[in-house]
């Protein structure tokens, strides 16, 4: 799973499929092309291991420490998140 970051508010959402997203200030967005590949402007790529997520939210404790899952910032160069635009930039819908 892919969400997107943004420094300047703070905003942490997800991408989906075909719809552009951005955040509340309006300095990073993305969409997903496919259920693989996304493009984004701004921003942080993050990525959550998906199956470590699901192990997590299938185990929910009733009480104490809730369980962990593996989340990771995704690299600068990376196949399936391409940055478009320049950062600096606003954002306009694609």
């Amino acid at each position: 799973m892919k969400l997107l970051y943004c420094p300047v508010c703070n905003s942490v959402f997800n991408l989906v499929v075909g719809e552009w997203k951005q955040c509340k200030c309006g300095k990073a967005g993305g969409y997903y092309l496919d259920n693989f590949q996304a493009m984004y402007n701004g921003g942080i790529p993050l990525g959550f291991n998906s199956y470590t997520l699901v192990d997590a939210v299938g185990g929910q404790p009733e009480k104490g420490m809730g369980r962990r899952f593996e989340a990771f910032v995704i690299p600068k160069e990376c196949p399936t998140m391409k940055k478009i635009g320049n950062s600096d930039e606003s954002i306009e819908e694609v």
